[in-house]
């Protein structure tokens, strides 16, 4: 049985990240596509117009100015997703997104940065931090697996982290 059976839809990630991480975020999402997650892409929606310089398109982001749909759809993917991935390091927009999560209980994954060192309320507000995106793939397979399970079975799941993460998620109540 599939979660989309399960659920009715696929298991939904939203990747927070900054634009400037914006190809590592598709292909991420590519890997997580290939797990049948449906992953909420803010990618496709932050596309500025086409002849812009770099600072204009950097103003364009920063200012949503496509009538706020940007933002909404951010908004709505932080708060509704089965599962969050911060993809750093990323700045204060990506923290903010995190924050919206942590804020309404959904279980958040972080890939730190390279050079990172989460500050504080970031670190906090992320469930679980990994080093790297093959760990944090593994995780995600393993949570995906048990949620198309409805979690049966989750108290024998030998790894802590992947039990943590599925008993935040929300469509189980």
């Amino acid at each position: 049985m599939t979660a989309r059976e399960i659920f009715g839809t696929p298991f939904s990630v939203y990747i927070v990240s900054s634009f400037r991480h914006k190809h590592g975020v598709r292909l991420l999402g590519r890997e997580l596509r290939a797990m049948n997650c449906r992953i909420l892409d803010w990618t496709e929606k932050a596309v500025p117009p086409a002849g812009l310089t770099p600072m204009e398109r950097r103003m364009w982001m920063d200012t949503d100015r496509d009538g706020g749909q940007v933002y909404t759809f951010c908004e709505n993917a932080c708060l509704t997703a089965d599962m969050l991935i911060y993809y750093g390091a990323s700045g204060q927009d990506a923290g903010v997104e995190v924050g919206l999560a942590a804020g309404a209980g959904l279980p958040v994954l972080g890939i730190r940065g390279p050079l990172e060192a989460p500050g504080l309320m970031l670190h906090g507000a992320v469930t679980h931090w990994t080093d790297s995106v093959e760990e944090a793939l593994g995780i995600v397979g393993s949570v995906v697996r048990h949620a198309a399970g409805a979690l049966e079975n989750l108290e024998s799941e030998p790894d802590a982290v992947v039990r943590l993460l599925c008993k935040k998620l929300k469509r189980f109540g």
